[in-house]
């Protein structure tokens, strides 16, 4: 906003004789080139559990992140992004500040609780969003509270013969054929992985999800780490071994989840529901 020349358009002003001059009026200016956007440190459900020795969470209970500018949303809006599925790998890159950290490499649940910290910084502690009833299809609005996550740190599997390890893996005895097999946790290339899989309409004569899964996180059987032996024993394990070993994986997972209960305004069809943290995940009131 400009300011008026009040001395020209009143013809000048009358100082009177040994008056003091009048103050001098110093504006303070900001500096845009050393504005510094503000950060926030984010809780891993993790405790920085589950990573290998060597890596940059490892034993970390939190990490650093910046606030999204228009340069992440940029990046969120990117069709060719989007159209490779990496749009998300690129914002949390992006934020994080701690450039020795390769986001692909952080387990699913930490990556997600970084997500969630993102969108409720940028946007709000809501997320209002449009949901399709599973029954009737109707569509009915729904809002999600960011700031109340249900989060799971891993740390309760009592009730299964689960061994930690000091490589950041987990050492599972199966109850009916008694092998020992050694598993990690999935990271953010697995994820990606696993879903350029599903998508990919050539792989539908391959494996299906849960063989998928199984592949990448068994590191190990009896110890043997040869690919062959590993395929052998996924290929070939009993459905009870099976079943023990996937619930098994689920307890010493670390997760992070938004959800909430829904009932649907035409039908009253009622469920829990969880969110998705796709890219649309970001954009509100969608």
């Amino acid at each position: 906003m400009s300011r008026r020349n009040n001395e020209s358009r009143m013809g000048g002003t009358h100082m009177p004789e040994h008056a003091d001059p009048p103050p001098q009026v110093t504006e303070k200016t900001f500096d845009p080139l050393h504005f510094v956007a503000p950060t926030e440190f984010v809780e891993l459900p993790s405790k920085g559990q589950g990573y290998p020795q060597g890596h940059p969470l490892c034993g970390q209970e939190a990490v650093e992140i910046r606030f999204m500018t228009a340069k992440e949303e940029d990046i969120l809006t990117s069709r060719t992004l989007l159209k490779k599925g990496v749009a998300i790998e690129r914002v949390l890159q992006s934020l994080i500040k701690d450039k020795n950290i390769d986001v692909g490499s952080m387990l699913v649940g930490d990556r997600n609780a970084m997500l969630v910290a993102a969108r409720s910084s940028a946007y709000g502690e809501w997320y209002k969003t449009t949901i399709t009833c599973p029954s009737c299809g109707a569509q009915n609005k729904k809002a999600f509270k960011l700031t109340e996550p249900d989060v799971y740190h891993g740390d309760n599997f009592e009730e299964y013969d689960i061994q930690k390890t000091d490589r950041g893996t987990f050492n599972v005895t199966l109850p009916y054929s008694k092998l020992i097999v050694e598993c990690r946790l999935l990271t953010g290339k697995d994820e990606m992985t696993l879903v350029k899989k599903i998508q990919d309409k050539k792989n539908k004569e391959k494996d299906g999800l849960v063989l998928s899964q199984m592949h990448l996180y068994i590191v190990s059987v009896n110890e043997y780490t040869e690919p062959q032996v590993v395929d052998y024993t996924i290929n070939n394990m009993v459905a009870p071994d099976s079943r023990y070993l996937r619930n098994a994986v689920n307890a010493f997972t670390p997760r992070l989840k938004i959800s909430g209960d829904f009932e649907c305004n035409s039908c009253g069809h009622e469920q829990e529901l969880e969110v998705p943290f796709g890219a649309d995940f970001f954009w509100p009131d969608r």
